[in-house]
């Protein structure tokens, strides 16, 4: 399953890391892996173009996290987008995405 984890304060998006497969299909025909995937690396290229005072982490484990400080609005803007585009698939596919959404003081529980 693939785990969305997001971190907010204040009605403000901080962080969102993702990470596992979905095992929706055969490796290179997982749909729900490929459109994950897809929308993580759009959200790193757009933060990597018009974010600001970002941290932005892929590897292959598959982990990507993307953490932003301050409170530039594009920043949120992005990051409220790649939320919106989560949801929806996890609205479809919930056998195979999971969206944990978590203030910033109950974050450790995770």
């Amino acid at each position: 399953m693939i785990q969305i984890d997001v971190l907010t304060q204040n009605d403000k998006v901080l962080k969102i890391e993702v990470s596992g497969h979905a095992y929706s299909g055969d490796p290179g025909h997982d749909l729900v892996c490929a459109g994950i995937s897809s929308i993580a690396v759009g959200a790193l290229n757009a933060f990597d173009t018009f974010g600001d005072d970002c941290n932005l982490v892929l590897n292959e484990k598959p982990y990507i996290k993307i953490e932003c400080k301050g409170d530039h609005k594009d920043n949120q803007l992005i990051m409220n987008f790649l939320l919106t585009q989560f949801k929806t698939v996890e609205e479809v596919h919930n056998e195979h995405v999971k969206i944990n959404v978590k203030e910033e003081s109950q974050w450790n529980s995770f």
